[in-house]
């Protein structure tokens, strides 16, 4: 089934071509996981459909590098390959051979991504369709959102909890940070030439954005949106910064909000796993983790091993004896040491630098780019960031789109006559 819904997808990709191929998945993908989740038969660690667009994306990048000499690859190749080549070797070594592979695949897609914006934006018009594109593509989760709310379907232990059309809420509230630092790219200042009657739907976008975060309960979501909403007010529009006067009457009108944060302050002793909070459950995970790591430092465990060995230095009963490492950090150094936590790092150093040259060239909006990448490491401490792919690939495609804008301007001004001085 795997095989022959990723044939029908790639034949689908060469028929309509890989640009319509990339804006329909663009425009689908956050709405499909129900979809995906009924076509999971068992086997392939449950792989469905969902894998065969994995699958499709990788081919359909692959196909762009070989079919389009013209256009090159480096961008992409320079942040990624590091970091590929590193988990690559580390799959050699692995408990599990099977999951190793599949990270590395996961991987793969997040880079694919990158690498499809280098070959799909060719200017500054062609990036604004494309996160329009991609604001389009959330107004159906946001209607199931609401539809959740209306229903009671967003019931969980701890209270509402709206996760929308994704598997949980941590993973719906980093997809709508990254949504609200998408419109937000948009209207800063006049780049993108939008209609005054386009403007205001994304402003007025903005608070919808704001209140389903807010009920995801995702503290880490909220510090990072909470950033992107600071840049944007002070560079940009001052008005931005009123929405954090309406955070207290968020609070006091939704007391369980107020509740997650308070939850903080309690809960810090590891005497049972039911009296401690999230973070200090965390925190003693990552601890039994690093006395592990310094047994191999340099190359780690293997990728995708911590779930493996998890429950052999966690002193706390697990469920089915394993949990994910709940860092990005924790989860390169324990599986792939010093090294690939190194390349991972370079990969955004990287990508920070070729913003930073882009603000350098004149466009100001990169300045949302830089808090939205500011926003995702930030969560990338406390969560699972790796495998949560659709807010991964929508992140990655327009920081490759923006890639693919900083190389048009260097082309451009390259090819500048340069005058002559006057006699």
């Amino acid at each position: 089934m795997l095989i022959a819904a990723g044939a029908l997808l790639i034949l689908l990709a060469w028929f309509v071509g890989p640009r319509r191929f990339v804006e329909g998945v663009l425009l689908t993908r956050a709405s499909l996981d129900p979809v995906f989740t009924l076509t999971k038969l068992g086997g392939l660690d449950e792989m469905g459909v969902g894998a065969a667009v994995n699958l499709a994306v990788l081919v359909v990048a692959a196909g762009c590098v070989a079919t389009r000499p013209r256009v090159s690859p480096g961008p992409a190749l320079v942040l990624w390959l590091p970091l590929l080549v590193v988990c690559f070797v580390s799959t050699r070594f692995a408990p599990d051979p099977g999951a190793a592979v599949r990270l590395l695949m996961l991987l793969a897609t997040h880079a694919a991504f990158c690498l499809l914006a280098v070959y799909m934006v060719r200017d500054l018009a062609d990036l604004r369709r494309f996160l329009l594109l991609i604001v389009a593509g959330s107004i159906a989760p946001t209607l199931y959102a609401g539809l959740q709310l209306a229903m009671g379907w967003a019931m969980f232990e701890d209270g509402t909890r709206v996760f929308s059309s994704f598997p949980h809420p941590n993973i719906y509230a980093f997809y709508l940070m990254t949504i609200l630092a998408v419109v937000l790219t948009l209207t800063a200042g006049p780049a993108f030439r939008l209609s005054p009657r386009l403007r205001r739907a994304l402003v007025l976008y903005v608070p919808i954005l704001l209140g389903l975060l807010l009920l995801t309960k995702t503290r880490s979501a909220w510090a990072g949106a909470g950033l992107i909403l600071l840049t944007h007010g002070l560079l940009f529009d001052r008005r931005t910064l009123l929405y954090f006067l309406g955070l207290p009457v968020a609070l006091l009108a939704v007391p369980e909000l107020a509740e997650r944060l308070a939850d903080l302050q309690q809960g810090n002793t590891a005497d049972a796993y039911e009296k401690l909070n999230s973070y200090a459950f965390r925190v003693l995970l990552w601890q039994g983790a690093m006395t592990w790591f310094w047994e191999r430092p340099l190359f780690g465990w293997g990728l995708s091993s911590f779930g493996h060995y998890v429950a052999q230095f966690f002193p706390l009963p697990l469920d089915n004896d394993t949990i994910d490492s709940h860092s990005v950090y924790v989860q390169f150094l324990f599986e792939t040491g010093v090294i690939g936590l190194a390349a991972y790092l370079w990969l955004y150093a990287r990508i920070v630098a070729a913003t930073l040259r882009l603000i350098l060239h004149g466009e100001r909006w990169a300045w949302m780019l830089l808090a939205m990448i500011a926003g995702y490491l930030s969560m990338a401490y406390s969560d699972n960031m790796l495998y949560y792919l659709v807010p991964t690939w929508y992140m990655w495609f327009v920081l490759g789109g923006a890639c693919a804008v900083l190389r048009r301007r260097r082309a451009v001004r390259r090819r500048a006559p340069v005058l002559p001085l006057p006699a």
